[in-house]
């Protein structure tokens, strides 16, 4: 609890350390040295679902809204007036989940199969040569960042790559975007 200050629940199930965690309304993932990613529901403690595909530890995901249609973001918020893609107060269900792992992979799930419905890597995609550290998106592209220095932009909806940016000296172990702006550090002590 926040007003507490003390634990309400304790999650387990991993058999390796936890590396990373996306909260999306009561639904949480969770990441792992164990190759694994969880999908648990945050108000009983169980867990839902558990996703294995990558061959090592996956370091980074996120959930991922697909909107092919805007008239699709549906219902809007309760007092909101406006509908489609005027409207700036709705919210949307993820349908799928992002991951990168350790293995250079990036791999997108099913959220309700549980299945992995497909893999960016090196040798089909142009991927990650380096373990890939983070990951972002929106509704319409993800960026992806790795040890082998690179950046990689992605169309969401085809998954093809849009750009491959090679500014960083060593692996690049943040970022953030936005319309405008993509900002990233790495090992090389550099933003």
């Amino acid at each position: 609890s926040i007003r507490t200050g003390k634990c309400k629940r304790t999650l387990e199930g991993h058999t390796g350390p936890v590396l990373c965690l996306q909260l999306h309304s009561k639904t949480l993932l969770s990441g792992s040295v164990d190759k694994t990613i969880k999908i648990w529901n945050v108000s009983t403690g169980e867990c839902v679902r558990t996703l294995t595909g990558h061959n090592d530890a996956v370091t980074c995901l996120q959930f991922q809204n697909i909107l092919q249609d805007p008239e699709e973001i549906l219902p809007p918020a309760p007092g909101c007036r406006r509908r489609g893609p005027s409207c700036d107060c709705t919210s949307i269900a993820p349908r799928r989940i992002i991951s990168g792992s350790l293995d250079s992979n990036l791999k997108f799930w099913d959220m309700n199969s549980g299945t992995c419905v497909s893999t960016l890597d090196w040798t089909r995609s142009e991927g990650h040569t380096g373990v890939i550290r983070c990951l972002q998106a929106d509704s319409w592209r993800i960026v992806s960042a790795a040890d082998d220095r690179t950046l990689k932009l992605w169309n969401i909806v085809t998954e093809q790559r849009l750009a491959t940016l090679r500014d960083h000296t060593d692996g690049v172990t943040c970022f953030q975007f936005s319309d405008y702006v993509l900002v990233s550090g790495s090992y090389d002590k550099t933003v």
